[in-house]
Order: structure tokens, then sequence, then C-alpha cells
């Protein structure tokens, strides 16, 4: 996946890691509004893009997913069926992220086939079989020797697995937007929750996003994660009841502190008319 040195100007605006795999093989609560959403992408003409590159996701290395998780969770994820599905969303993530800070890409979006967030170290549920932005952060550090990250996930389902694993590490802030209770641990270091009713609409979603942005301007990182889960929307199956427009008013906040150094993981969300329109937005932004 590469460990070149970053340079002072990406050679694009966005990397875009897709599998065709996670539209046949993903979990079936997640994986029909994948093909959709890139097929939207076609039909905007971003894939044509001399200023985005479409990369294809490889499988991470089952060491990495041996770091982040117990042997127990391993075999348990063996057993599931999901797990080289698992392997090659984490793969996505792990390349995207790599894109960015070796400095070849602004920012990436990455599909995935099966989400992370619910994946702690001895267990998982929700669509979610391994840890795609623990297991990231363990290879950056690895090969490109960056150390600190922000973690910014607004799928209306609280992070707990991302929490249990990284909520004690003092070079990561985890901010988590959650439909109105915790789950998991809560203590650590730079841990924020932003607790919102089950029935939240976009004026107190964004300005929750503001609360958010402030957090992570005032937290030295290396790369800024995006958990982007489109569940949140109100003809999708989460809590809140977010509206078509609200994906982009959220990029271009995003975008307006952090234009560089960004990189989205797709999370939950089944709806395939909300993922066309909610995943083209976020990629035209991530692409002016």
């Amino acid at each position: 996946m590469g460990d070149e040195p970053e340079t002072d100007k990406p050679r694009y605006k966005l990397a875009l890691v897709y599998h065709p795999d996670f539209a046949v093989h993903g979990y079936p609560a997640l994986r029909d509004r994948v093909a959709p959403a890139f097929e939207e992408l076609r039909a905007r003409g971003m894939l044509d893009r001399d200023d985005v590159e479409v990369v294809e996701a490889e499988p991470a290395d089952e060491e990495l997913a041996a770091r982040a998780h117990s042997r127990s969770h391993i075999h348990s994820v063996m057993n599931s069926g999901y797990y080289d599905t698992a392997l090659l969303s984490a793969g996505s993530v792990m390349r995207g992220s790599v894109e960015v800070v070796a400095g070849r890409a602004a920012c990436a979006f990455c599909f995935v086939g099966a989400a992370g967030h619910h994946a702690s170290h001895d267990g998982f549920w929700g669509f979610c079989y391994l840890n795609d932005v623990a297991m990231a952060i363990t290879h950056l550090r690895d090969v490109i020797h960056v150390n600190r990250f922000a973690i910014v996930d607004i799928d209306p389902h609280f992070g707990d697995g991302t929490r249990d694993i990284l909520g004690p590490d003092p070079d990561v802030l985890h901010i988590n937007f959650h439909s109105g209770y915790a789950m998991g641990r809560e203590d650590g270091p730079n841990n924020i929750d932003i607790a919102l009713p089950h029935q939240v609409t976009d004026g107190r979603f964004l300005a929750g996003v503001d609360e958010a942005l402030r957090a992570v301007k005032d937290f030295d990182h290396d790369l800024l994660f995006i958990i982007f889960g489109h569940d949140s929307h109100h003809d999708d199956y989460g809590a809140f009841e977010l509206s078509d427009g609200v994906y982009e008013v959220f990029a271009r906040k995003v975008k307006e502190l952090f234009p560089r150094r960004v990189c989205y993981v797709l999370s939950g969300g089944a709806n395939p008319r909300v993922a066309r329109r909610a995943i083209g937005d976020v990629v035209e932004v991530l692409a002016l």
C-alpha cells in the first residue's frame, strides 16, 4: 500500500476506493446501496475526472486484524461468513487513508461491504465485523509513522467498537454522534459524545457538527476520519430524521476547515435512493 513521503501538492483531489465485491458479497442490509451509489458517481461524471483517482480495494493483512481483535473475535468473524468481506472493507479504508497521508490525494472516500464501528476488541454486532478505522490507524503508524488521529462518527448508532479499541488512546480524538444513549465505555482522554434526540432534524444536527469540528480544530492531528452513515436519513433505518440536502452541507463544513487530510469511511445505511444522493453529494464536495 506504499509509504512514499508526502508531497507538497496532492496529485488528486480525491481518492475513491471501491470494489465490486462490496455489492455482491457485502452484508445484505448494506450491499444493495453500494452499486447504485457508485453508478450515481458515474452519472455525475465523477469517475472520469482527471483529479479523481478510482482505486480498487485490496484485502487487509490478517495480521492487522489480529492486532485489533482477540483470537476468539477473529474466529467468530470467520464463522460468520463475512470474514473476507470484512478484510476487503478494512483494506479499502487502509488504502484510502494511505493515499491521503502519503500526499497522493487531498481526501479519500472509502466504500465498504461491511461496516466497522461496532467491532470492538472482543465482539461485534450491527453489520460490523472488523474495526476498519482501528486497523487503518495501526497500519499508518507502522508504515508512514504518523501518530495522531481525529475521528468524527456521524452514524446515529453509538460507535462502541471504536471507543473500546481507540477510546483510551491519548493520540486519538473520538467524537461520537449518537441517538440519545451511550453504549460501552465512555472514559478516555479525548472522547466527546454528542447525544441527539431520536427524531433530530437538520438544524440541531448541524449545530452538533459545528461543535465537533471546533474540537477537531483544537486537536493536533495527522488525519481526520469521518465515519459516514447515511442511516441518519429520515428514509433510512437509523434514529435521526435528516433530509436529503444535509450531507452536502455537512461535507462543506468539514471541507471549509479541513480541505486536506480527510478520509471518509462509509458506515450504516441501506436505502439505495438515499445512498445515491448522500454519497453523490459528499463526493462532489470532496472533488471541488
